[in-house]
């Protein structure tokens, strides 16, 4: 399988997202939310943007605290660590000059105590004028509209869901990086049997890869794979209590 990143629907619902925060009204409402079930892309679509807009990452943890987040802000930006007013200035006056969006994955770990971790990178954003993206489970979504963490909620611009692939994003994923060409009928057996998951379609094109090389074939058709299973669904048999 190559390697690059594959611009589907997904990375224009993000894309937009990100115009709608650049193009806000308020300074304050700096908070891009962004969500989507497990296998939708959040993470890919997140590391493609800050790869291409430095963007300072951090990665939620249980029982993260204000001073777990100084410290890993510290840590990732090199702002040397100090009195809690002097590194919060320096925090800022950091931003100011790099203009380096903060992205905090598993943000759900960050509402504890009314969201202070969340506020805390949220005033040096919104000091500083770059963007806070927040990344969790769609599950989680419903937690940020809380009446406690309104002074959160009213600062998010805009909160994109990123979706399972459609067919075409499907076809687009297989074509741009899967190392054999395949028919339509290969695109829906993947599409069904991933039901739109990227990590399945990128485990379904590693094994139409190995099904080419068995047979010799550069390219495959719905013929060559009929029946056979692309890629596995833990998720599946775990439901269905397969041992």
């Amino acid at each position: 399988m190559k390697r690059h990143y594959v611009k589907t629907a997904n990375h224009q619902r993000f894309a937009a997202g990100i115009s709608a925060v650049e193009n806000r009204g308020s300074p304050e409402a700096c908070i891009l939310l962004l969500t989507g079930a497990p296998g939708t892309g959040k993470s890919t679509t997140v590391d493609n943007w800050a790869a291409a807009r430095d963007a300072i990452y951090l990665e939620g943890m249980p029982g993260m605290s204000i001073t777990f987040v100084r410290d890993y802000l510290a840590d990732q930006t090199g702002v040397p660590a100090g009195a809690k007013f002097a590194e919060y200035k320096a925090m800022v006056a950091h931003f100011k000059r790099t203009g380096q969006p903060i992205i905090l994955d598993e943000a759900q770990h960050g509402l504890a105590n009314k969201a202070e971790c969340i506020e805390y990178l949220r005033r040096i954003a919104e000091q500083a004028g770059v963007i806070l993206v927040l990344v969790c489970h769609t599950s989680e979504r419903f937690r940020f509209a809380e009446d406690r963490l309104a002074h959160i909620a009213t600062r998010i611009s805009d909160a994109p869901v990123l979706l399972p692939a459609s067919m075409d994003d499907c076809a687009a994923y297989l074509t741009e990086l899967c190392e054999v060409t395949v028919d339509e009928a290969v695109v829906k057996q993947v599409f069904e049997q991933s039901r739109g998951r990227y990590r399945l379609m990128a485990n379904a094109g590693r094994t139409l890869e190995l099904i080419g090389a068995k047979l010799s074939k550069t390219s495959l058709a719905g013929t060559d794979v009929k029946g056979i299973s692309l890629c596995e669904d833990a998720m599946k048999a775990l439901k269905k209590g397969v041992q």
